[in-house]
């Protein structure tokens, strides 16, 4: 059985929420930093977290997809919670990193690659992650040369295995981010090619700033577009030829049509050498990053301090059970 201190509170969902912690028991994890995502036993949103501990599983060494260690039943306050046991992400989300500077193209590529290949590995298994966004892919150091970041897709909560999209085809209650959301899946069809119009909306934001959906202000308007007009986010003009096509695969309106992740990884763009935007000086940066202060833009683990915070012992009675 682990012990463990909470350190401070990551981030909270829909269906549990994530603190940062240190174990303190076993000897052999003793002060590992972990993150745990736990919900209460007798929510509804306990099958949504033992879900997403069995596909978890099923990615144990895949390097593009956030890795689970163990999980654990606690009890405190007569209340019973269960708690995912994860990897840690230090330098936080895609989606920090977008709102804090501009990326470079040769990031926006690398980075690209790296969805990529952790789609190929969900989709392999049949697994729909039906909420892909910046947000949920995280920040770990990369051993490679030339790349800052190793990108792993996180938070599987909302994922449809293939089970459950043979059972009940066309009968789920859609509950992904809107503004990553594909014209199907308004209407119920859950099928991987989801992911890929979620991917194409993540590139654009990786270029521009911005998400592509900016000038909308409700997520009826949204929908209304996606589901009756089945209209696709702006590509912008000033990019090159090689990036309109790829996001073009992307955002094609029939989803049986629409490219794969495999197909995807061997697109040009990719590996071209040419510039993704054609007239980089004129293309539009509306986002105000801010690159005159060096400390803002100081890259560090967002962990840093927190171990010297007040920490409290958590969970010491419970049920361990690790993964093999």
């Amino acid at each position: 059985m682990a012990k463990w201190k909470n350190l401070t509170i990551l981030g909270k969902g829909s269906y549990a929420t994530v603190y940062l912690a240190t174990i303190t028991h076993p000897e052999e994890w003793s002060l590992k930093i972990v993150a745990v995502k736990r919900s209460r036993i007798f929510s509804f949103s306990i099958d949504s977290l033992a879900k997403e501990k069995r596909i978890l599983e099923s990615f144990i060494g895949c390097k593009e997809i956030l890795q689970f260690y163990f999980d654990q039943f606690t009890i405190k306050r007569n209340n019973i919670r269960y708690n995912l046991f994860m990897e840690f992400a230090p330098y936080g989300s895609l989606g920090d990193l977008i709102k804090k500077r501009q990326l470079s193209e040769s990031e926006v590529r690398i980075y690209t690659q790296m969805i990529l290949k952790g789609l190929c590995s969900i989709h392999q298994k049949g697994v729909v992650h039906c909420d892909l966004k910046p947000d949920n892919i995280l920040l770990f150091s990369s051993f490679e040369d030339g790349v800052r970041y190793q990108l792993k897709i996180a938070d599987f909560g909302l994922s449809k295995t293939r089970e459950e999209t043979n059972a009940n085809f066309r009968k789920f209650k859609f509950k992904g981010t809107p503004i990553y959301m594909s014209p199907e899946s308004v209407v119920g069809i859950i099928e991987t090619p989801l992911d890929i119009w979620s991917l194409g909306c993540i590139v654009i934001e990786m270029i521009t700033g911005f998400h592509v959906w900016r000038n909308i202000q409700t997520r009826k308007e949204i929908m209304l577009k996606l589901a009756f007009h089945h209209e696709a986010p702006e590509i912008p003009n000033e990019l090159s030829w090689e990036c309109k096509n790829f996001l073009s695969k992307c955002f094609v309106k029939d989803h049986k049509e629409r490219w794969t992740a495999a197909m995807l990884l061997n697109h040009p763009f990719l590996y071209s050498k040419y510039k993704i935007r054609e007239d980089y000086q004129n293309f539009p940066r509306e986002r105000k990053f801010n690159n005159d202060s060096k400390e803002a833009n100081k890259e560090t683990p967002v962990c840093c301090g927190l171990l010297k915070s007040g920490a409290r012992e958590y969970g010491d009675v419970g049920t361990n059970r690790h993964s093999n």
